[in-house]
């Protein structure tokens, strides 16, 4: 007699596991993007810069964007991911950022292909890069420029950007951190063409006003 009822006690559970199944939020993906381009191309000529490498704190190592609730605690929206690994959306962007910014399409990831006669070599070491609780992200990385020709530093620094998030949801979180990586690709830039007018082997860089 007591067939019938398992039975349908057993359906009925089967029933809410395919209504959950069909009510599964859907996953939202994002990238950063570089600077806009300008009207004019890039050259071919001037001299050539690696980037790289560049590391990232292992909490930014998820497919899941980084939400800094206060000093400590860091969150994870599951359904709100990076389409691909940050590390590789990050430096191709600044990559990019740099080409535009200095005019010349000789820019290559570490470790480059054929990259022998590049004389310059970006580090980048991202120490956060998150959205507050204040509805403001935070990035901060320290960096330097190196003559690979000379072998020696020729300037680092650290950079420290605070963007507010203009508008809601994730997609607004991250273009403010597209608009705080073109920042400090904008002050990389400015240092290596200060290092290129002192290194007489090489050629400055005209830096082009990207907004």
């Amino acid at each position: 007699m007591t067939t019938l009822p398992r039975s349908v006690a057993l359906c009925a559970c089967c029933l809410v596991l395919l209504a959950a199944c069909g009510t599964t939020r859907p996953s939202h993906f994002y990238l950063l993007t570089p600077l806009e381009k300008t009207d004019s191309p890039t050259q071919n000529s001037g001299p050539g810069i690696i980037v790289g490498p560049v590391t990232l704190p292992d909490y930014l190592l998820r497919p899941q964007i980084a939400l800094r609730n206060d000093a400590n605690e860091v969150t994870y929206e599951e359904f709100h991911r990076w389409a691909e690994p940050l590390l590789g959306n990050f430096s191709r962007v600044l990559a990019e950022n740099l080409s535009r910014l200095l005019d010349t399409s000789r820019v290559s990831l570490y470790p480059g292909y054929k990259t022998g006669s590049f004389p310059y070599q970006i580090l980048i070491d991202v120490i956060r890069m998150d959205a507050g609780s204040g509805r403001q992200i935070n990035l901060v990385a320290r960096w330097s420029v190196l003559d690979r020709h000379n072998n020696k530093l020729l300037t680092s620094n650290k950079t420290s950007v605070t963007r507010p998030v203009d508008g809601n949801g994730y997609k607004a979180i991250v273009s403010a951190q597209s608009r705080a990586v073109s920042q400090l690709s904008q002050e990389i830039a400015q240092a290596i063409s200060a290092a290129a007018l002192h290194v007489n082997t090489s050629p400055s860089f005209p830096q082009k006003n990207v907004q």
